[in-house]
């Protein structure tokens, strides 16, 4: 008989990044999948919202030469008037990256990776020394991974084989059978709360938040080790009586939770936005300073072992 064939399981990378020390403990490195099952106003990675890969103008590169014009089969790029840089109209854009191929002034990108869990794991391993040193690992976040959950089991699945510790950042909007799929094979679950009113939370996130309180109360259950991570965000949550509800349910979250993380907004994402070609939907204020967060700890004190400001 012949051997059976090897599966191969594929996902879609945004980014994969190393020794990074805000994702969980230790130095890890971080896998960033494409596809998103929110869309927060203030997302920091417009590029991860998109599960597929797609072409991404890079502005500040661009010389306006019009020869992705040229190549462009069903004419969905023109140039803007003012500053003669392109603009891709996603509607007629089939990726055949012809304009990619043409750009000579890298103005043009292709963003998002297809590979598979092994080409993953040949980046992850080449840092496992430092992830024994420091009781590091591997986090998977996104966009939101649990849009790829299939990708994220056999990802973590190899991870734990080589005695690796795995870390799933997710913001809860999917379906439990998911969650089950991958949890198995995962030590800290890093969660999010971004409104406990579910009118703000679609108005600002697209979705109400009745799944995501609903799977964070049944990853609790499970007795997965679980940090709680709320972004702070001027205009939309940064309210009295939503940090009070917010600690309230972290509360009956119960041992599960071994921290929180404050996580100021930065208004530098607004520059990214730009220089994707993208309008940034969500006011572009001041930022919040790490010293000005630190007033709403008083909230989580009482709600978590540990309550930080960053991550």
């Amino acid at each position: 008989m012949c051997e059976m064939a090897k599966e191969y399981v594929f996902g879609i990378i945004n980014d994969i990044q190393k020794m990074s020390m805000n994702d969980g403990p230790g130095y890890r490195t971080t896998v960033f999948l494409k596809g998103c099952t929110l869309n927060c106003e203030w997302c920091h990675n417009p590029e991860g919202k998109n599960r597929y890969p797609e072409i991404i103008p890079f502005i500040s590169n661009c010389t306006g030469c019009g020869e992705c014009l040229k190549v462009c089969p069903t004419d969905a790029i023109s140039l803007d008037r003012e500053t003669s840089t392109p603009h891709i109209d996603r509607r007629l854009c089939i990726t055949c990256l012809q304009c990619v191929n043409a750009c000579q002034s890298d103005a043009l990108i292709i963003w998002g990776k297809i590979m598979s869990v092994d080409q993953v794991m040949e980046e992850v391993l080449k840092d496992k020394l430092f992830y024994t040193n420091s009781k590091g690992g591997l986090t998977v976040s996104g966009g939101e991974p649990m849009a790829q959950p299939n990708f994220v089991k056999a990802l973590f699945k190899a991870a734990k084989k080589e005695n690796i510790n795995t870390a799933l950042d997710t913001c809860g909007q999917a379906p439990w059978n998911d969650y089950e799929k991958v949890l198995p094979h995962t030590d800290l679950v890093l969660f999010d709360l971004k409104n406990m009113d579910t009118r703000k939370h679609y108005s600002y996130a697209g979705l109400g938040n009745k799944l995501i309180l609903e799977n964070a109360e049944k990853i609790a259950k499970k007795g997965i080790n679980m940090r709680i991570r709320i972004p702070v965000i001027p205009g939309s949550n940064d309210t009295k009586e939503n940090w009070e509800k917010t600690a309230e349910f972290i509360k009956k979250l119960g041992k599960a939770v071994q921290g929180i993380d404050l996580l100021p907004y930065h208004p530098y994402v607004g520059g990214k936005y730009k220089a994707f070609g993208m309008d940034y939907p969500y006011p572009v204020g001041e930022g919040l300073e790490d010293e000005l967060i630190e007033p709403i700890i008083k909230y989580f004190i009482e709600s978590a072992p540990e309550v930080s400001v960053g991550g």
